[in-house]
Protein backbone atom coordinates (compact mmCIF):
# COMPACT_ATOMS: atom_id res chain seq x y z
CA UNK A 1 0.00 0.00 0.00
CA UNK A 2 3.06 2.10 0.63
CA UNK A 3 4.66 1.48 -2.29
CA UNK A 4 1.40 2.19 -4.18
CA UNK A 5 1.37 5.53 -2.44
CA UNK A 6 4.43 6.75 -2.72
CA UNK A 7 4.43 5.62 -6.54
CA UNK A 8 1.64 7.88 -7.63
CA UNK A 9 2.79 10.50 -5.47
CA UNK A 10 5.96 10.71 -7.25
CA UNK A 11 3.88 10.57 -10.55
CA UNK A 12 1.76 13.28 -9.40
CA UNK A 13 4.71 15.67 -7.96
CA UNK A 14 6.38 15.17 -11.48
CA UNK A 15 3.04 16.58 -13.30
CA UNK A 16 2.26 19.47 -14.24
CA UNK A 17 -0.60 21.13 -12.84
CA UNK A 18 -3.90 20.89 -14.25
CA UNK A 19 -6.35 23.85 -14.93
CA UNK A 20 -9.05 21.24 -14.77
CA UNK A 21 -9.79 19.05 -11.99
CA UNK A 22 -11.25 15.12 -13.14
CA UNK A 23 -14.63 14.34 -11.42
CA UNK A 24 -13.75 11.73 -8.35
CA UNK A 25 -15.31 8.89 -8.92
CA UNK A 26 -17.53 7.20 -5.64
CA UNK A 27 -16.58 4.38 -3.82
CA UNK A 28 -12.89 4.44 -6.24
CA UNK A 29 -10.52 2.91 -3.92
CA UNK A 30 -7.03 4.47 -3.84
CA UNK A 31 -8.40 7.91 -4.78
CA UNK A 32 -5.51 10.70 -4.28
CA UNK A 33 -6.76 14.41 -4.02
CA UNK A 34 -3.77 16.92 -2.37
CA UNK A 35 -5.19 19.98 -0.66
CA UNK A 36 -4.87 21.71 2.52
CA UNK A 37 -5.90 19.90 5.97
CA UNK A 38 -8.21 21.63 8.45
CA UNK A 39 -10.07 21.21 11.38
CA UNK A 40 -13.36 22.19 11.84
CA UNK A 41 -16.26 22.73 14.78
CA UNK A 42 -19.68 21.26 13.77
CA UNK A 43 -23.28 20.54 14.69
CA UNK A 44 -25.26 17.31 14.21
CA UNK A 45 -29.03 16.94 13.44
CA UNK A 46 -29.13 17.22 17.19
CA UNK A 47 -27.16 20.28 17.55
CA UNK A 48 -24.17 18.42 19.53
CA UNK A 49 -20.95 19.64 18.63
CA UNK A 50 -18.31 17.32 16.25
CA UNK A 51 -15.03 17.76 15.38
CA UNK A 52 -14.54 17.07 11.24
CA UNK A 53 -11.44 17.25 9.09
CA UNK A 54 -11.71 19.38 6.09
CA UNK A 55 -9.55 18.88 3.11
CA UNK A 56 -9.84 22.32 0.64
CA UNK A 57 -8.70 21.19 -3.14
CA UNK A 58 -5.88 22.54 -5.11
CA UNK A 59 -8.61 22.90 -7.67
CA UNK A 60 -12.35 22.68 -6.85
CA UNK A 61 -13.71 19.01 -7.55
CA UNK A 62 -16.95 16.88 -8.40
CA UNK A 63 -17.92 13.54 -7.95
CA UNK A 64 -19.34 11.32 -10.75
CA UNK A 65 -21.35 7.85 -9.67
CA UNK A 66 -23.41 8.85 -6.28
CA UNK A 67 -26.94 9.58 -6.04
CA UNK A 68 -25.84 11.73 -3.15
CA UNK A 69 -24.07 14.58 -4.90
CA UNK A 70 -24.94 15.90 -8.44
CA UNK A 71 -21.64 15.52 -11.18
CA UNK A 72 -22.08 18.87 -12.13
CA UNK A 73 -21.68 20.54 -8.44
CA UNK A 74 -17.73 21.93 -7.98
CA UNK A 75 -16.70 21.61 -4.42
CA UNK A 76 -14.38 22.98 -2.98
CA UNK A 77 -14.23 21.14 0.51
CA UNK A 78 -14.17 17.26 1.27
CA UNK A 79 -14.74 15.78 4.90
CA UNK A 80 -11.80 13.24 5.46
CA UNK A 81 -11.32 10.72 8.25
CA UNK A 82 -10.33 7.11 8.64
CA UNK A 83 -11.28 3.94 9.28
CA UNK A 84 -7.91 3.07 10.56
CA UNK A 85 -6.19 4.48 14.23
CA UNK A 86 -2.79 5.47 12.78
CA UNK A 87 -4.04 6.86 9.79
CA UNK A 88 -6.04 9.33 12.17
CA UNK A 89 -3.23 10.15 14.46
CA UNK A 90 -1.48 11.18 11.06
CA UNK A 91 -4.31 13.13 10.35
CA UNK A 92 -4.17 14.90 13.42
CA UNK A 93 -0.23 15.90 13.58
CA UNK A 94 -0.71 16.65 9.98
CA UNK A 95 -3.38 19.79 10.31
CA UNK A 96 -2.67 22.40 8.43
CA UNK A 97 -0.62 21.14 6.17
CA UNK A 98 -0.26 20.55 2.10
CA UNK A 99 -1.02 17.08 1.87
CA UNK A 100 -2.02 14.08 -0.53
CA UNK A 101 -4.64 11.38 0.88
CA UNK A 102 -5.44 8.37 -0.59
CA UNK A 103 -8.45 7.05 0.21
CA UNK A 104 -12.55 6.08 -1.21
CA UNK A 105 -14.37 9.02 -1.67
CA UNK A 106 -18.47 9.13 -1.85
CA UNK A 107 -20.94 11.57 -1.52
CA UNK A 108 -22.09 13.14 2.32
CA UNK A 109 -25.84 11.49 3.16
CA UNK A 110 -26.14 11.70 6.99
CA UNK A 111 -25.47 15.05 9.47
CA UNK A 112 -22.54 13.56 10.69
CA UNK A 113 -20.97 14.28 6.47
CA UNK A 114 -19.68 18.24 6.86
CA UNK A 115 -18.87 18.70 3.23
CA UNK A 116 -20.84 17.31 0.13
CA UNK A 117 -17.96 14.61 -0.48
CA UNK A 118 -16.92 12.56 2.15
CA UNK A 119 -13.53 10.05 2.08
CA UNK A 120 -12.16 7.12 3.79
CA UNK A 121 -8.38 8.06 4.15
CA UNK A 122 -6.29 4.86 3.67
CA UNK A 123 -3.09 6.96 3.52
CA UNK A 124 -2.20 10.58 4.08
CA UNK A 125 1.10 12.15 3.27
CA UNK A 126 3.07 15.69 3.85
CA UNK A 127 2.86 17.30 0.02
Amino acid sequence: MRLLLATTLTLLLLAPDCAFAVCLKSEQANTIVRGVLSEGSFEDANGSPEQAFILTPAIPTCLSGDENIKETEQVSTIHIYSSNDAVTATIKQLVGADVFVQGTPFGAHTAHHHAPIVMDVTGIQKY
